[in-house]
């Protein structure tokens, strides 16, 4: 059976914030009728989160990464996609990815506020349903505030990438982005759309995450036309709404407000066992949506719910540009073999790796930026080194797949002027054969929110409160040397540097960066300086398509 948010047949026609402009029918004298048909609306809305190149498919992942000073471009290498822009930090530039990050946006805002204006106009059950019935309670009710949830994310996701940096210490009240918490009927309403200050939307984000928190479950009730394992793979639930809010108020400057956030999921998972640490590569090495790693608390769901897909484009695809296997890849372990879709596969589309300044942080690597490129002991007892990182040799002609230096030296002729040896994320495609490529990972991670505390803990003072949860992290990765952290070793930088050495390439460094006001590295991009707070001009512009139809530019 196909995974739930495939889009259904009859779905409505969907627009950007400004596109191609025409009446809209309202959806409660069309499609949308019952919850199945109210689940149209979230299929594609989800569909636009996790599938599109804009959205979701590791691109939200993959310009964090390459924008935050942690990675390192490789020599002569280039893809198809925007890299030297926002590796160089180029913000004054289009991006090719943007104008797809702005129409599937405003896409699933659009949809949202469609079931929203319903949800209202109908007096909160425009559908009739005995109040009392499963479909109500535990399928109408949730679908509502899923739509809360996916519009508070998505603006999140657009102000962060399009508009002003949240400053702490300012009004924010600059111009951002439409703002929009109704659809709109008609052309005029279109062309007329209200841009709305960094705070207003910030507000708006807050609200509906907040909603969702106090409307969605902590576990889906399945019923019906839902009840299929993994359905709940990749949607919103109580839980995920309150981790996200941390963030956000995490990055805003609202500490106290994260902390009380990052309090309520961790207590969660530690008094109920919903949620835990456990090897690091766990959760980047399943594939079937029905199960989920225990530390995954939001997962990236990756096609159909058995862990396949009959279509070609639903792995993450910007895995493959920021990391070390290929699609293609099956199986977590370094399983070479000849054959081409068998075992491991080396990306020859790879452009990034972790990069030198940032190994050296990490306390991995003795002294890359001065030609002393070993793995320190540190590294290699760490469990993260040993399974979601990997190191590769300069390139060497000839080496076949197969090989045994296949695993060891660079190969792909793509890679032919690297000459120093770089180490890998290897955080994707860990899928067991024949689903490698379908492989889900996390977009929030419970060791996150620890270190996020921990942080939270020692600007507070609370600095036993913060060893306690640095510990937590270090001792999953380093049962041989447990108890790294004390009060006279935590401060910011040890937090940073452990932030580094477990959440590389995972979408949240910079808000990490910015949530604790510290300079942005230059990194190892030449020509690159350091950004400090309150990072000023850090954004993308908005579409042409935008701004040339929207008279409120």
């Amino acid at each position: 059976m196909k995974n739930t948010f495939v889009i259904l047949l009859g779905t409505l026609l969907l627009m950007s914030s400004c596109s191609d402009f025409f009446e809209l029918e309202r959806p409660q004298e069309t499609q949308w009728t019952t919850t199945s048909t109210l689940e149209q609306g979230l299929s594609a809305a989800y569909w636009n989160l996790h599938w599109t190149g804009g959205m979701g498919r590791g691109c939200p992942q993959y310009f964090d990464f390459i924008t935050s000073g942690t990675a390192n471009l490789l020599d002569g290498v280039s893809v198809g996609v925007s890299y030297s822009q926002p590796y160089y930090r180029m913000f004054d530039q289009k991006l090719n990815e943007s104008k797809e990050t702005w129409t599937k946006g405003y896409q699933i805002i659009t949809l949202a506020n469609l079931a929203l204006d319903l949800d209202r106009e109908g007096n909160g059950n425009p559908f009739k349903l005995d109040v009392n019935s499963d479909d109500y309670l535990h399928n109408y009710k949730r679908q509502i505030a899923e739509y809360r949830f996916l519009r508070g994310y998505t603006y999140f996701y657009l102000i962060k990438y399009f508009g002003t940096p949240y400053d702490p210490d300012g009004n924010n009240e600059s111009l951002s982005i439409p703002l929009k918490t109704t659809a709109a009927y008609s052309k005029e309403d279109v062309m007329n759309e209200k841009l709305g200050t960094v705070k207003e939307v910030y507000d708006v984000v807050i609200g509906d995450l907040q909603y969702a928190k106090d409307n969605l479950p902590e576990q889906y009730t399945l019923n019906s036309w839902n009840d299929v394992p993994g359905y709940e793979c990749g949607r919103g639930n109580k839980i995920i709404a309150a981790a996200l809010l941390g963030k956000v108020y995490f990055l805003t400057g609202k500490h106290d407000l994260a902390r009380q956030e990052f309090d309520y999921v961790i207590n969660y998972a530690e008094q109920t066992g919903r949620y835990g640490l456990e090897d690091p590569q766990a959760p980047f090495i399943e594939e079937k949506a029905a199960v989920r790693p225990l530390e995954s608390i939001w997962e990236f769901n990756s096609g159909q719910l058995d862990g396949k897909s009959e279509k070609h484009n639903m792995y993450v695809y910007y895995g493959m540009i920021m990391g070390l296997r290929f699609r293609d890849s099956n199986g977590s372990a370094f399983y070479n073999v000849p054959e081409s879709q068998e075992g491991i596969v080396m990306s020859s589309w790879n452009c990034f790796t972790v990069g030198y300044w940032a190994l050296k942080q990490m306390g991995w690597m003795a002294d890359p930026e001065n030609g002393d490129y070993a793995i320190t002991s540190a590294a290699e007892s760490d469990l993260r080194y040993r399974q979601v990182y990997h190191l590769m040799l300069p390139y060497e002609k000839g080496i076949r797949k197969g090989d045994e230096k296949y695993i060891t030296n660079e190969s792909v002729d793509s890679h032919a002027q690297v000459a120093t040896p770089h180490v890998y994320l290897d955080k994707f495609f860990r899928g067991e054969k024949p689903y490698g490529r379908y492989s889900k990972y996390p977009y929030i991670r419970l060791a996150d929110l620890y270190l996020q505390r921990a942080w939270l803990r020692w600007k507070s003072g609370d600095v036993q409160g913060a060893v306690g949860d640095m510990n937590k992290v270090w001792n999953r990765s380093n049962p041989d040397r447990p108890n790294r952290y004390n009060s006279s070793n935590v401060d910011h930088t040890a937090i940073f540097n452990e932030y580094l050495r477990e959440m590389t390439g995972e979408g949240w460094t910079v808000d990490f960066m910015m949530g604790t006001r510290m300079p942005i590295p230059a990194g190892d991009a030449t020509g690159n300086t350091v950004v400090n707070p309150p990072y000023a001009g850090w954004h993308w512009p908005v579409p042409d398509e935008e701004t040339s139809l929207n008279p409120n530019y």
